[in-house]
């Protein structure tokens, strides 16, 4: 009889950790965005039918940013289902830069990343958020010739095994391991990172919708995470 009162209270306790990571200290604008973008996903997988995984993709990459934009832990759960499906919708276009992404950085983030992000936490605004920091300038520096360097070396290697727009796919797929880079160890900075991604992202996957629409709302998403971050920052800070 003990050890059924105290399973029961175990899952009532997981229940509400539960409730409190996806349903606390959401905004309306913030549920009205992403239940518009959500909906905008399958909307054009409807009209466009292109690829199942690439509307699967979207929606867990598109609940992914959200929830690292206010810095909850559970993004990591649906980056997991982006990294993968991300994976096997690039090597059908033949973004060897995106494919190789997707399996040596995303997928291993995903991983690295709870654990990294596990031990700083806060409670803030009625749930638990990541402690946020802020780059120095020399780290600053520091990314910016580590992001040339990387680019030029990595486009000759895409051009060398045959891929396609290699010096597109070689930016983006660098600005990508150090933006994902960034958000493991909860730089802010990782904002202006994935906005010039996102940017670049929506030239690279024009021709398919739902890559299209995920990249616009990541773009979006970019600018409010930037914003929230910079509140993480000083909360932090004090």
């Amino acid at each position: 009889m003990t050890y059924f009162f105290i399973k029961q209270e175990c899952s009532m306790n997981w229940t509400e950790r539960l409730k409190e990571e996806f349903l606390s200290g959401w905004k309306p604008f913030e549920v009205a965005w992403v239940v518009i973008f959500l909906a905008a996903q399958i909307i054009a997988y409807v009209l466009m039918p292109d690829s199942p995984l690439g509307m699967i993709s979207g929606i867990a990459g598109i609940l992914c940013v959200v929830f690292v934009s206010k810095g909850k832990i559970s993004n990591y759960f649906f980056g997991l289902i982006f990294a993968y499906t991300y994976f096997y919708v690039s090597w059908g276009s033949n973004f060897l830069g995106e494919m190789n992404t997707a399996l040596y950085v995303y997928i291993p983030s995903q991983f690295i990343g709870y654990f990294m992000w596990k031990q700083n936490m806060q409670n803030d605004d009625g749930g638990e958020s990541v402690i946020a920091k802020a780059l120095t300038p020399k780290g600053w520096a520091i990314l910016l010739v580590s992001v040339a360097i990387g680019t030029l070396c990595f486009v000759q290697a895409l051009k060398a095994a045959g891929g396609s727009s290699t010096t597109l796919d070689g930016l983006t797929t660098i600005i990508t391991v150090a933006a994902q880079l960034l958000m493991i160890l909860r730089y802010r900075e990782q904002w202006l990172l994935w906005i010039v991604l996102n940017v670049l992202s929506i030239l690279l996957w024009q021709g398919q919708p739902a890559m299209y629409l995920m990249y616009s709302a990541y773009l979006l998403n970019s600018l409010y995470g930037y914003y929230n971050w910079t509140k993480l920052v000083k909360v932090e800070s004090h």
